[in-house]
């Protein structure tokens, strides 16, 4: 197939589709399979008990918080910021922003204060949402305390039991929104990023180009419904999207974010007895060439996430019989997809 032909396809299969199209198909195709699963060792490292949800109980999720959001009456396309690992919480929160026509702007985790009061400031966001804990971090407090000096940001949200004075519990308020009506959506909004390693940013991206890298990624790799995406990036830019959450919902496999990495986590999902596509930072790509994971035979592909200024690190795995996509990030929102 030519390389023109391959982009004409690629253009037809996006046209009209976004992640609202693509959650509510997926909820009446495969709506009791799961969309997204928790690794075993969440607890520990959140306070959250692991826990699975089916693309209907996504959905839901989805749309309880897009109502609560709604209550807000925030003017179109206004920037909601987010500071949370790339879990469950995150992609709920991502999800429900662009259904109810708001602009999520996905916060770097490891950002100092001033950084993220920076971003913050410079997206004019009116909303906040945060998980309560993530190791020895509490996003949550670092919200409330960037939501008191960024005079815009009047409602901040929070997931967890943990949830601080003066923040509005998500979980307990979701499940009373259902009754609150949503907006009418004439248009989409973009996704706003932020550069992992500089920190520079907002740069805005559509959800067109989020599901255009996944196709791409996925064309290369060829994920089965039967198998698992496995990602251990916790940031929101292009390449962890694109990679994690985008491709699991484009391909309809579940996806299971390790939010925090953990050895013990990522060993645990591999050895789920299906085929694994991993999805890692290129730099630790030595590590696993000398790891024992390496030979596993549940790893189906792999997807090494190459940021800017890292050289190349070697070895490199010996697997020829795996499919093997390098991405290469020129920016939060700018990378290049190829198969080794």
């Amino acid at each position: 197939m030519s390389m023109r032909a391959e982009q004409d396809e690629a253009a037809a299969l996006l046209d009209g589709l976004n992640f609202d199209t693509l959650l509510k198909a997926l909820t009446v195709g495969r709506g009791y399979e799961a969309a997204l699963r928790d690794p075993p060792g969440r607890q520990g490292w959140s306070d959250a008990v692991p826990s699975s949800l089916s693309f209907g109980q996504l959905e839901i999720k989805v749309d309880q918080l897009a109502r609560l959001l709604a209550i807000n009456r925030a003017q179109p396309g206004a920037r909601v910021a987010i500071l949370a690992p790339m879990g469950p919480e995150a992609i709920v929160s991502v999800l429900a922003c662009l259904r109810v026509g708001l602009s999520p702007l996905l916060l770097p985790l490891h950002g100092n204060e001033l950084d993220l009061l920076r971003l913050i400031e410079a997206s004019d966001a009116v909303m906040a949402i945060g998980v309560s804990r993530v190791g020895t971090m509490r996003p949550l407090l670092m919200l409330r305390e960037l939501a008191v000096r960024a005079f815009g940001t009047r409602f901040v949200g929070g997931f967890g039991a943990q949830v601080p004075d003066g923040i509005a519990p998500l979980d307990t308020l979701m499940a009373s929104a259902t009754l609150h009506p949503l907006p009418e959506v004439t248009q989409r909004t973009t996704l706003q990023l932020v550069d992992a390693v500089t920190l520079a940013g907002p740069m805005a991206v559509s959800e067109r180009d989020v599901l255009g890298k996944a196709l791409e990624i996925s064309r290369l790799l060829k994920p089965m419904a039967s198998s698992r995406i496995v990602t251990t990036l916790v940031g929101g830019d292009l390449a962890a999207l694109a990679s994690g959450p985008a491709m699991a919902m484009l391909t309809g496999v579940e996806l299971l974010p390790l939010g925090l990495f953990s050895l013990g986590d990522l060993q645990a999902c591999i050895e789920g007895g299906r085929n694994v596509h991993l999805i890692l930072p290129g730099a630790m790509e030595p590590a696993l060439a000398h790891s024992r994971l390496a030979s596993h035979p549940a790893l189906a592909s792999l997807v090494l996430v190459h940021r800017p200024a890292a050289s190349r690190a070697l070895p490199a795995l010996g697997r020829p019989d795996i499919a093997i996509v390098d991405v290469d990030v020129t920016s939060a929102a700018e990378i290049s997809v190829s198969r080794r």
